[in-house]
């Protein structure tokens, strides 16, 4: 008598139950790798638009008030403080070594050029240094919250203290009749210049950016809202499943 072989019932039920699990793990592995690999391109576009911006910020404002010759009068609006979310930029290029908003050499002669934030953008002049996707739902960086301080320096008038060298100083006030100089360190920084300050005692400027991704990813789980430049809570910023980080840095300015 001819004997049957194959495989039992059971045996195609185990051999099933093994191909399941072994799918399964498979899947919840290639599911998770996807997302990881997905968080960190989102990551790595924040970073990296994040660094050029801050780095075109401090190279063109440090230029504020740069002139080939330094002993010619330096312009006392090299620094114009527009707003706190606004501010342009004064120098005489000397046509080699100066960048427009470009990022390559200016042209020889005065230059001025305006850094603000709209529409999630932040631009100098026409070039955008950062922009969203005409979709606003593409893979680029859109421009949450940018704010500019203006690190002031008024000059000591208490009787007290020794006068600052003038070899050192950043020249006297016009209103300052005891002929004390300022000592080129911000003694504040504010949002807009108060009454009788002006724009030649800014000596260094704060600025902050709050990036945010277009892209989205459902495993993001955020415990608070961000919070903007001002520490107030970004509207929806918990719950939108998407990245965000700050940027800040305090550029001087050295041209005086």
């Amino acid at each position: 008598m001819k004997k049957n072989t194959g495989f039992t019932l059971i045996e195609l039920m185990v051999a099933m139950g093994i191909a399941m699990v072994t799918l399964l793990a498979v899947s919840t592995l290639y599911i998770n790798t996807k997302q990881t690999f997905n968080l960190q391109g989102m990551q790595n576009r924040l970073s990296e638009d994040g660094r050029f911006a801050i780095s075109m910020l401090q190279r063109v404002i440090s230029q504020a008030g740069f002139r080939p010759n330094p002993n010619a009068l330096i312009t006392s609006d090299r620094i114009s403080a527009i707003s706190n979310s606004s501010l342009s930029v004064r120098f005489n290029s000397d046509g080699t070594n100066q960048i427009g908003c470009n990022g390559t050499s200016t042209a020889a002669g005065d230059t001025t050029l305006t850094i603000s934030s709209a529409s999630n953008k932040l631009q100098c002049d026409t070039i955008d240094w950062i922009t969203p996707s005409t979709t606003g739902t593409g893979n680029a960086t859109e421009v949450v919250d940018f704010k500019v301080q203006y690190g002031i320096d008024e000059a000591d008038t208490d009787a007290g203290l020794p006068n600052t060298p003038a070899d050192y100083g950043c020249g006297a006030l016009a209103t300052d009749t005891s002929f004390r100089v300022r000592n080129c360190i911000p003694n504040r920084y504010v949002n807009t210049l108060p009454g009788g300050v002006n724009a030649d005692q800014i000596v260094a400027v704060k600025v902050c950016l709050v990036l945010r991704t277009e892209k989205t990813d459902n495993s993001l789980v955020k415990s608070a809202a961000i919070n903007d430049c001002s520490g107030t809570a970004i509207t929806n910023s918990q719950n939108d499943k998407k990245l965000y980080r700050t940027f800040r840095s305090t550029i001087m300015i050295k041209n005086r």
